[in-house]
Formats: C-alpha cells, sequence, structure tokens
C-alpha cells in the first residue's frame, strides 16, 4: 500500500494522518501538543501516535502550518532592517529599523536620479549587530531592480544578513503591499526554517525517506528548500489545506468553511468547490500583502485566546495565544496552589494583567543576559524551577503586579505566558473535560470577582461574549464576500443589528439567512461553531476526522506556478522595452521582444522546476495583448503584451 503522511503543524496543536494514495482513505490519525520551545518532540509524537509500521510505503509528506499565520498575527519573527529607495511618503511597517535614500527609477524602467550610493552605505552601517534580515525596496523595482541589486552587494559587503529584494517576490505593480510583502517574508524566514529542520529531523529520525511538500496559501504546493526563501508563500497554508479538506470531508461544493484552532479563526467562502484567491493579495494580521493565497479572513479568536478583563469592565479575547491554565498545570502542579493562594489586597486594582497570569520558561537558547535587564535577569532565575504565577513573582521581587515589565522576555520567546482561554472556560463549566478542571474553575473565580458577579453567571456572560465574536467574525466575512469593503463595516453595527440580547429597543429584529452550511474544522469547533450556528439559526456541519481536517488537506496540493513577463513600448524611444522578472531589455521591434521574451519565460520554467525538484511537468505559455485606438504607436495600436507561463506538476514527482 502506498501512503502519503499529512502534517498540520499548528500554534496549539500538531496533526498527522496518514492516508491511502489509490483510494483517498485515512487509515490513521493522531494529535499532539506543538512544543514550540522544540517542533520536533511534537512532531515526533503525532507521528508515533499513528502506529506506522511500514515506512517505506510512505512515498510523500505534505506539510501545512499556522506557525507563519499567527507569527504576522502576534506581531513576532526576525528583527527585519529595511532600505528604502525612493519611497514617495513615509509608511508603516513591522521593523526594527528603517532608512530611506535617494535614487530614481520611473514606472518605464528607467534610471531618473542615479542611486546615493554613499547614502545607502551609511545607512547600512547604522544597522550593523541591529538586525537579523534587511528589505531593499525601491519604487518601481519590479520595471528595473537595478538599484536593488546595487543596494543588496553593499549589504553583502557591510552587513553580511540575508537579504531580500521586494522585486523578487512578485513583479505587480503596488510599492506599499510589495514592500510589506518582503518585509513579512524576511520577519518569517527563521520561524518556517524551524519547522522545516525540525520535520526533516523527526524524518530522518523515522526513516521516512519521501520527499517533504509544503502547503503554500493557495492550495499549490512546494519544495522545502523553496518555502525556506519565500516564507511568505506559507502564509494561510493552514486555512488553505482546512479548505481543502474540508471540501474533502463534508462532500459539500458549496460551504463556509471554519476553521478554529488554538490562535486563530479562519473564514473561507466556498462556491462551486473551489477554493477562492485574491489574486490582489492576501490581508494577514492586519497587513496588506502581495502574495496570492485563498481569500480568506483570519481572526484573533483561538481556543487559546488569552481571555481577559480590560480596563473598561469588559471581557476581551485574542488575539495573543497563549497556553491554557489548565494544560500548563498538567506539567506546573504548583500553578494551581499559586492560583489559589495568592491574592492581592482589597484595595489594590489591577491593569494591565490579570490574576490568574503565569509564565514558563520557553527557548532557553535566546537567553543572553548581556542584554537583558537586572529585572529581566532576576525573573530568568525565578523561573528556573519551574513556572510561577505573576503575583508569585510580584511578591519575590517586591514589586506590584502591574510594574513587573515581561514584554521584552515574551518578544524574544525567552518565556511564554499562560492565562485563561476559551479552553479553560470549557473545563470550568464541563462542556469540555481533558486536563484537570481545579485551576481553570480558580481563574473563572478570579475572573467573576472582578467583574462582580456569581461564578456561574460570570461564566454564562464569558461564554456568550465569545460565542458572539465568533458570529460577528462570521458575518463580517460573508459581507465583505458580498463586496462591503472593510473601511464600511464596524463590528459594534453587525453586534447591535443580529443581536438578540439587546432589550433597549424591541421593535425590530434582523435575521440573516445562510445559504450554504457552515464546515467546522478543528478541535474546538464541534463546541464553539455549534453555539454559534444556534444564535445565528444556520446548519453547521462538524464532519468525521474533522480535527485533523488540515492534515488530510494537505495530501491533496499540487504544483502550480504562473511566471509572468511584459513588453511595453515607449513612446519617446520608439522601442518595445521587456520587463522580465529580473532584468530591463529594450528591442527595436516587437517579434524580436516577444521571441526573446518566450525564450527567457522557458528557461525561468525550467529552472523554477529544477529548484522545486521536478522532473515531470507541463507548462502552458498565453499572451494578453492591450491595443488603443489612437496610441503613440500609430502602426499597431499597440500599449502592451503580458506573456504568462503556466507550470504545473503532480506533487508525486518531486525528487529529493
Amino acid at each position: 500500500m502506498k501512503l502519503k503522511l499529512g502534517i498540520d503543524t499548528g500554534g496549539s496543536y500538531t496533526d498527522a494522518v496518514l492516508v491511502d494514495c489509490d483510494t483517498g482513505e485515512v487509515v490513521s490519525k493522531a494529535k499532539a501538543r506543538t512544543t514550540k520551545e522544540n517542533l520536533t518532540i511534537g512532531i515526533e509524537e503525532a507521528i508515533d501516535k499513528l502506529g506506522i509500521n511500514n515506512t517505506a510505503g510512505i512515498v510523500l509528506v505534505c506539510l501545512s502550518t499556522t506557525l507563519a499565520t499567527n507569527a504576522i498575527v502576534e506581531g513576532k519573527g526576525a528583527k527585519v532592517g529595511l532600505i528604502t529607495i525612493d519611497e514617495p511618503k513615509e509608511y508603516n511597517y513591522p521593523v526594527s529599523c528603517k532608512s530611506n535614500i535617494k535614487g530614481k527609477i520611473d514606472v518605464k524602467g528607467c534610471e531618473v536620479f542615479p542611486l546615493n550610493v554613499s547614502e545607502a552605505a551609511a545607512a547600512l552601517e547604522t544597522m550593523k549587530d541591529e538586525i537579523d534580515t534587511l528589505v531593499i525596496s525601491g519604487y518601481a523595482s519590479v520595471r528595473n531592480p537595478a538599484y536593488e541589486l546595487k543596494t543588496k552587494e553593499l549589504s553583502n559587503g557591510i552587513l553580511g544578513v540575508p537579504v531580500i529584494c521586494a522585486h523578487e517576490l512578485t513583479n505587480v505593480l503596488g510599492y506599499y503591499e510589495r514592500t510589506i510583502t518582503a518585509v513579512l517574508n524576511a520577519k518569517l524566514i527563521p520561524v518556517i526554517k524551524e519547522l522545516i529542520l525540525a520535520t526533516k529531523e523527526v524524518l530522518s529520525v523515522k526513516g521516512i525517506k519521501a520527499t517533504l511538500v509544503i502547503i503554500k496559501g493557495d492550495g499549490n504546493c512546494m519544495a522545502g528548500s523553496f518555502a525556506e526563501e519565500r516564507p511568505i508563500e506559507t502564509v494561510l497554508s493552514g486555512p488553505a489545506a482546512s479548505a481543502l479538506g474540508g471540501i474533502l470531508l463534508s462532500g459539500k461544493q458549496d460551504l463556509i468553511v471554519a476553521d478554529m484552532g488554538g490562535t486563530t479563526l479562519d473564514i473561507v467562502p466556498i462556491r462551486n468547490g473551489n477554493i477562492p484567491l485574491d489574486e490582489c493579495g492576501a490581508t494577514v494580521g492586519g497587513w496588506r500583502t502581495r502574495v496570492k493565497a485563498m481569500h480568506t479572513r483570519s481572526f484573533g479568536l483561538g481556543g487559546d485566546s488569552y481571555m481577559r478583563m480590560n480596563n473598561l469592565g469588559a471581557i476581551d479575547f485574542g488575539p495573543q495565544r497563549v497556553v491554557p491554565l489548565c494544560a500548563a498545570a498538567e506539567k506546573y502542579k504548583n500553578l494551581i496552589w499559586e492560583i489559589e493562594s495568592l491574592h492581592l489586597p482589597e484595595d489594590y486594582h489591577i491593569i494591565g494583567r490579570q490574576e490568574a497570569d503565569c509564565v514558563a520558561l520557553f527557548k532557553r537558547h535566546n537567553i543572553d543576559r548581556k542584554v537583558l535587564t537586572a529585572e529581566e535577569n532576576q525573573i530568568i532565575e525565578l523561573l528556573t524551577d519551574g513556572a510561577h504565577s505573576m503575583l508569585y513573582l510580584a511578591g519575590q521581587l517586591s514589586k506590584d503586579v502591574d510594574g513587573i515589565d515581561i514584554a521584552r522576555l515574551l518578544q524574544m520567546e525567552i518565556i511564554y505566558l499562560i492565562s485563561a482561554t476559551p479552553t479553560d472556560l470549557l473545563h470550568a463549566t464541563g462542556e469540555y473535560v481533558q486536563y484537570d478542571r481545579k485551576i481553570s474553575q480558580l481563574a473563572m473565580e478570579r475572573l467573576a470577582a472582578r467583574k462582580k458577579m456569581a461564578v456561574d453567571e460570570f461564566e454564562a456572560y464569558a461564554e456568550n461574549a465569545f460565542t458572539d465574536r465568533i458570529c460577528v467574525s462570521l458575518i463580517e466575512s460573508l459581507l465583505i464576500e458580498k463586496g462591503i469593503t472593510e473601511e464600511k463595516l464596524s463590528e459594534e453595527l453587525i453586534r447591535t443589528v443580529f443581536s438578540d440580547d439587546d432589550e433597549r429597543c424591541r421593535l425590530i429584529d434582523f435575521d440573516c439567512r445562510f445559504h450554504a452550511p457552515i464546515v467546522g474544522i478543528g478541535a474546538p469547533a464541534k463546541t464553539w461553531l455549534t453555539k454559534a450556528g444556534r444564535k445565528l439559526k444556520c446548519e453547521v456541519i462538524v464532519p468525521q476526522n474533522s480535527e485533523v481536517a488540515n492534515a488530510i488537506g494537505t495530501v491533496s496540493g499540487n504544483i502550480r506556478e504562473t511566471l509572468e513577463a511584459l513588453i511595453r513600448f515607449d513612446c519617446h524611444t520608439k522601442k518595445y522595452i521587456a520587463h522580465l522578472p529580473n532584468r530591463r531589455v529594450t528591442f527595436d521591434s516587437l517579434d524580436e521582444a516577444i521571441g526573446f521574451v518566450e525564450r527567457e519565460l522557458i528557461l525561468y520554467g525550467k529552472a523554477f522546476a529544477d529548484k522545486m525538484g521536478v522532473k515531470k511537468y507541463s507548462s502552458d505559455l498565453s499572451k494578453e495583448q492591450i491595443v488603443s485606438e489612437g496610441y503613440c504607436n500609430s502602426e499597431s495600436n499597440f500599449v502592451e503584451l503580458r506573456l504568462k507561463m503556466a507550470i504545473s506538476a503532480n506533487a508525486k514527482y518531486i525528487c529529493h
């Protein structure tokens, strides 16, 4: 029997499945906690639970992940430096440091002002020892990348860190989105590299020699080596796999896939069995990218979302993911005692933290005591014997709990946060119990006291609030699908219109009608999406094997890639300009330009296939010409010609 091994590494759980290549049936399935401090542990545990008897029968290993998406949502990743060239205005980017330098290339690819090399070198010098990766983005680099490449050459001699040029990731105009794409790609390099290395290590130990491929955000797959260079392609990898899994498991062609994991709720409306693609670029964590990925909406709502009371006395969930108290207490039994025994004075009003907040050491290899403050080093010392509550740390440090600054330690992933979550809420009520309930019940008592409610009243309030957030997210996603822009949407308006809890005005009610079922995917889906379905009065399907649907979806991906080039006519020089992925070339005739571009695209296609490890693939060259009456090239009315080379291959043809 030939088998495919599917692995999905999420923020909370790692799922694994064995699927029969011929029948598509699930042979075995397993779940394990994602061990973010050492990913190999969780991956190995999940594979061990599959009970594989014959590793030689595994012909392909397919991997999907939400780690990239989660890292963006939570603002994590590498420290990135950014050099912009001729930036039109000041933009906001998720970078550690940034410099804009002079040098102008217009949208035709012509050099208007020379690159200021000395300014570029000086900017690079200021970034020494401050960044992990550098991004270079020029205003019109997709038309001529010369200035980006020159700055990259300078950086290699000054910084010696990995460099990403924005033109390497997309050839679409749209400076800001292209720059964001490059920055996020740089931030994600260590995240995806760690995952791939961990997966390869486990496969090697288990004697599994099959080729490893990774699902991209558009539902197709790529070789692991390619993903290490372009990790941004794995953004929405997990939701894409869950969409594929949702279609396969539900047997529906029209459906709304709602994938609820530990960190995010990802919603994908599907019609006619086709995964919708956002050709303009996916939006993740509020950042608009140029990554062609599945059209989905990601919300920071999951089983492990941080559950807390805000300064206004209302309950908040996410987007930050924390380790549930009930899960942490399985390892650190002392946390139960600390949450139960340690109290704040009655006249002390906690603001920034929660009374149930706890912390533990995470990635010890990230500790560099030279760059940490004295207090940060004290905290690390206190955590060497295991996890502790923030109230315990406050007592040991003789400080107010709100005065302890753990933000940098969390950002550097030296520690992780443990606190109340929707999973704890379900443990407290008894609706779902996997771990010891006691610490979850204690946490709900503390939160209820802050809200001045009885515990059972608070639990009902919190459950209703979380369900409301899910309902609002579903409605928002479908309104955007109908064409309503984000700017016109208001969570408060949606909540007011569709909530039946408001007694202030009973003169009018609104009902929304769903024309397709919600297909719930993920471990928390059965509980929370069923509750949301009752509120929305819509059909909810939670199919068999839904808890590992992502891993099932990974095994159905194939390789598809489109390479593009553009030929434009320059009215001033009377030349034809070919804009290729890595250069700009001029020609006297259109036929000469077309012939050159076609040959180059064939070579690019072969190089791409070689890089992906594909020896057998199909290619299709298409042309799209734009003409205009009265255009300056009066003989042909030619404006531009876009040539596309589509490469496709079955994943089974990927070689080591």
